[in-house]
């Protein structure tokens, strides 16, 4: 999943694509979603020390990032399905899954 990128809006995984298969279309990557800053999730990310050698961030930031697009509030089941795809050797997911349901106000921040 650390190949991840967004593709209209949707994740998929840009080592799959084809350059040719993107013409016209609105590629997005981890940098791209912020604006003024990090955004919401990256900041809850970032505050509850979610990750610790960053390889799979880009990916799971991304996953995260269009799960809260089409449900601003998910289940920790569906955290969980959305970031599946994304490989995670350090932290055993609970960190990043607890920080995604902060950041959709479903969890204590602190």
């Amino acid at each position: 999943g650390s190949c991840t990128v967004l593709l209209d809006g949707r994740t998929v995984r840009s080592c799959l694509v084809l350059a040719v298969e993107v013409d016209g279309h609105d590629v997005t990557t981890v940098e791209g979603i912020e604006h003024d800053g990090l955004t919401a999730l990256q900041e809850t990310l970032v505050e509850l020390s979610s990750f610790q050698c960053g390889f799979c961030a880009p990916g799971i930031v991304l996953a995260a990032h269009e799960l809260l697009d089409h449900e601003p509030h998910p289940t920790r089941r569906q955290v969980q399905e959305a970031i599946s795809g994304n490989l995670c050797r350090c932290t055993g997911y609970e960190p990043i899954i607890d920080a995604v349901l902060a950041a959709a106000g479903q969890g204590d921040a602190s």
